[in-house]
């Protein structure tokens, strides 16, 4: 033999060795790093208002029940619970190895003083949380203390709530993180900077360590967690990567393990090069555009009719995204409550493109523009490449179908939150991610007053079917009444929804724990992640 011979033979042996050798992960085996797509806004867990935020304090916190990684609500801080046969008290026992996060002892009257917070109209928060609640909306409206919220400490260990009327959703309320106690020792000592890193107190698997205004986030295991025995992984980092591409090099040279939102242009060829560790689940939310129906121009009802008909969703979700959404033309989701408010589709959804457009059209004319007097509208979006498509694209249909002299512009996350709040806009894009598996976790949306009412339109009609709703005891009227709601609040057009969400996760291979594709809600938490090297 050769020498040439031999050494391409031990060059082959070599190269077949190698590519039978398993890939050894360089990754950090104490620290789970993650991309979290946008800073945090507050480390309030009664004031949060973003997805962002959410994914970090999922980790810092938790409700007062646990949930699975299907998102039904088990037993967590609250070990057991008893519900009267009228529906109306819940009867919490307490596990008795809750504690802060700085030690301090977590007690029934913990969780009295955090939801008498939370009901507080000085707090202005999610209060559709606890809006059964005996006394709940007198307290919201300013007309009893919130000390008479109907929630109530009958021991150390044990926590009663009485409900004015049944709330078939309160138990998954209470999985929501809104429900957290909150440290009153801490609240009382450094007011509203309790919630700020040097003070912070929580209650979940991990503690914050760290924090770096738009970049990343550090956090350890909390020893005092009730679980703590259980959380495998000792530290966190989010990184807060805005530029989806950004985050994509990142996850691809091995500086982060898990990665979501993809970017919109390069998901073909993710699902080729990535096909075990790209996931795709269609999640339990809707993404919409919030007309300001306090502008002049967008009272009229019939021209923000027109401005959703001329949106063409299927280009939408299969053409400009691509990555699993769905085409949407109703105020909630047809899965929400497996199908229950199916059906409820604008009619002309049925008709033809072509149709579809005409009648736009006619609306358009009727309140009175034409290419001589054309409309003029800004849409306002988060900095996201994704939201930067579907804002191109939809200015694009305006002045194609319409004539629609249309501007986009974006701006940072916690300045565009600002804006959005302040109705500092005239389109604004919006997204709404289920909290829970029930109507009323889309229904505030378009209540009067509502923090998240984002269009600001006041249908007194729509609260007072809401309202009848909430406090319907019988299933199938009750469902009857949230249906006539919904197709009222349609009728305006304060908003125009788009498509139901999906989302994307990149996860390396060696993070284990995690099932995904169950996870609707996609409320990931880093306690339930191993290594498995």
């Amino acid at each position: 033999m050769s020498r040439k011979l031999s050494y391409l033979l031990a060059s082959l042996s070599l190269i077949t060795l190698s590519a039978c050798q398993p890939k050894v992960s360089n990754h950090p085996q104490d620290t789970l790093r993650v991309d979290i797509g946008g800073d945090v806004t507050s480390f309030d867990p009664q004031k949060m208002v973003d997805f962002y935020t959410f994914r970090v304090l999922s980790d810092l916190d938790e409700g007062l029940v646990d949930m699975d990684q299907a998102n039904r609500p088990i037993p967590g801080m609250a070990q057991s619970w008893q519900i009267s046969a009228d529906g109306k008290t819940y009867v919490f026992q307490l596990r008795k190895d809750l504690y802060f996060s700085d030690g301090t002892p977590l007690r029934a009257e913990d969780f009295v003083y955090s939801w008498q917070r939370l009901a507080d109209p000085k707090t202005a928060a999610y209060t559709f949380v606890i809006d059964h609640l005996v006394n709940a909306e007198a307290i919201f409206a300013g007309k009893l203390a919130p000390a008479t919220l109907g929630v109530k400490a009958l021991s150390e260990y044990v926590l009663e709530v009485k409900l004015a009327t049944p709330d078939p959703a309160f138990l998954a309320k209470c999985t929501t993180l809104f429900t957290t106690a909150v440290p009153r020792h801490t609240i009382e000592q450094y007011g509203e900077s309790w919630s700020t890193p040097q003070h912070l107190v929580s209650t979940g698997a991990y503690k914050l360590s760290d924090r770096v205004v738009n970049g990343p986030i550090s956090a350890q295991k909390n020893s005092y967690f009730y679980q703590a025995k259980q959380v495998a992984i000792p530290n966190l980092i989010f990184t807060p990567y805005v530029d989806r591409n950004a985050a994509l090099a990142a996850y691809k040279s091995g500086s982060v393990d898990i990665s979501g939102d993809v970017p919109v242009d390069q998901y073909s060829n993710l699902i080729k090069q990535y096909p075990a560790e790209l996931h795709t689940v269609k999640m339990e939310g809707m993404a919409f555009y919030s007309l300001n129906t306090q502008l002049a121009a967008l009272q009229n009802r019939d021209l923000r009719q027109a401005l959703s008909m001329a949106v063409d969703r299927d280009t939408l979700a299969d053409k400009i995204l691509a990555n699993g959404q769905t085409p949407n033309y109703s105020y909630v989701t047809p899965t929400i409550e497996n199908g229950r408010y199916a059906g409820l589709d604008y009619a002309w959804s049925k008709l033809s493109s072509q149709e579809r457009i005409a009648k736009a059209q006619q609306l358009y004319a009727a309140a009175g523009y034409n290419s001589a007097h054309p409309l003029k509208l800004d849409i306002l979006y988060n900095t996201n490449d994704a939201s930067r498509k579907v804002a191109v694209a939809i200015a694009a249909m305006w002045q194609k179908n319409l004539g629609v002299v249309t501007s986009v512009h974006n701006q940072e996350w916690k300045v565009y939150l600002q804006s959005r709040r302040l109705g500092q806009f005239e389109v604004a894009r919006n997204n709404w991610g289920a909290a829970y598996n029930f109507v009323t976790t889309y229904t505030p949306e378009y209540a009067c007053g509502s923090d998240v009412n984002v269009s600001k339109l006041c249908i007194s009609g729509y609260d007072k079917l809401i309202h009848a709703a909430d406090y319907e005891q019988n299933s199938t009227k009750q469902t009857q009444l949230y249906r006539q709601a919904i197709n009222l609040a349609m009728e305006q057009y304060a908003i125009i929804p788009l498509y139901q969400n999906s989302y994307t996760t990149l996860v390396k291979p060696y993070v284990t724990g995690l099932q995904i594709e169950s996870n609707l809600l996609e409320d990931i938490r880093s306690k339930w992640v191993k290594f498995s090297d």
